[in-house]
């Protein structure tokens, strides 16, 4: 990837070989802080790879590709074996598999430390595998289907543990709370969330979720459908907040690691953040050339990934809120630290940054 400034003022980004200094270049509200190149068609799906300076996307061209964010480069070639669009993918929580899945049924595990596929068959969906996620564990994971099913799966054997859980009709999105102990699926009629060891209903709300996630605590789920935006009691199922976040149609959302807030993301060509806590827009959305058809934060909540229509995956500073923004200023120390005493940034060497 060559380096190069873009000079366009709608849609402003840097094109870089090297992401080292991407904070420090970003501090232009709504500037995108790097582009990266290499899908042939439109980024359905993207995540940051936890405890690694890895991201990686899965696209309508049939493939998963990976870049190593310390260069802004691809890291390998591109992960081949669907023979359809792929739609999704999910990373473990110990950053050595992704998981992909495609447009033909097919689930697929990659190690993320060779780039290459594991070679073992998950056989059990019979329509497009829609959603993917990964349990705490590291060892199973979930899928849904647009045979409407939910099924989880042993990722060494290949073995369904749980299910085919049938939500009666396409099983857009699934979810686990971050302690593992429940399991969440978005159907286009209604919302159901299962004992995640057991397979026993916990609640179904009723209402369509198109994509949804647990906030850090558990306590609140948040979903998507259409144009509005939902959160739930992940006890009771009671609305605490609706609200229309896009002019045209949702696509995607994902929550801040540190509970502060979300994103989401629609056919508008926007990306807008909200405050988890008051529910009040944060800055102004993010513009893109096109549909923005994912979101994934980063492990410290400081950047977020949105995957576009126009085949890139673009990099983008987080907003602070301005609960955070007054928190910031009753913590300012009253002298400067030293620079070796300096906290990280995200692409500065941590060990909560490590490679695999």
């Amino acid at each position: 990837m060559t380096s190069r400034i873009h000079e366009d003022d709608a849609f402003p980004f840097r094109d870089v070989s090297s992401l080292s200094d991407v904070l420090a270049v970003s501090t232009t509200p709504n500037l995108a802080s790097a582009l990266l190149k290499g899908h042939e068609s439109y980024v359905m799906d993207v995540t940051f790879i936890p405890g690694t300076r890895l991201l990686t996307a899965c696209s309508y061209d049939k493939s998963i590709r990976i870049w190593d964010l310390d260069t802004g480069k691809q890291k390998g070639e591109p992960l081949l074996g669907h023979h359809g669009t792929v739609w999704t993918v999910s990373a473990s929580p110990d950053g050595h598999w992704i998981v992909s899945g495609g447009e033909d049924g097919s689930i697929l595990v990659w190690e993320v430390a060779t780039n290459t596929r594991v070679p073992v068959s998950f056989k059990g969906h019979k329509g497009s595998v829609w959603s993917i996620a990964f349990a705490p564990d590291n060892e199973t994971f979930a899928s849904t289907s647009l045979d409407d099913t939910v099924c989880v799966w042993q990722r060494k054997s290949g073995n369904i543990v749980l299910g085919p859980l049938k939500v009666g009709s396409d099983a857009n999105s699934v979810v686990y709370s971050p302690d593992g102990i429940k399991l969440a699926a978005g159907a286009d009629n209604h919302i159901i969330i299962w004992n995640a060891a057991t397979g026993e209903t916990l609640l179904k709300i009723e209402q369509r979720g198109y994509r949804l996630a647990f906030t850090p605590d558990g306590l609140r789920l948040v979903s998507g459908n259409k144009n509005d935006i939902r959160i739930s009691d992940a006890t009771t199922g009671d609305i605490i907040k609706q609200f229309d976040a896009h002019t045209k149609h949702f696509y995607s959302l994902a929550i801040a690691p540190n509970g502060t807030k979300f994103a989401t993301t629609s056919s508008d060509k926007t990306t807008h953040f909200f405050d988890l806590t008051t529910f009040e827009p944060i800055g102004k959305p993010l513009k893109h050339p096109d549909a923005v058809l994912c979101v994934a934060f980063s492990e410290d909540s400081q950047l977020i990934a949105t995957g576009c229509v126009d085949k890139c995956v673009r990099i983008w500073p987080v907003p602070q809120s301005e609960s955070e923004k007054e928190l910031q200023q009753e913590t300012i120390p009253d002298l400067p630290l030293p620079d070796d005493e300096l906290p990280p940034r995200f692409f500065d060497v941590g060990p909560h940054l490590a490679s695999s």
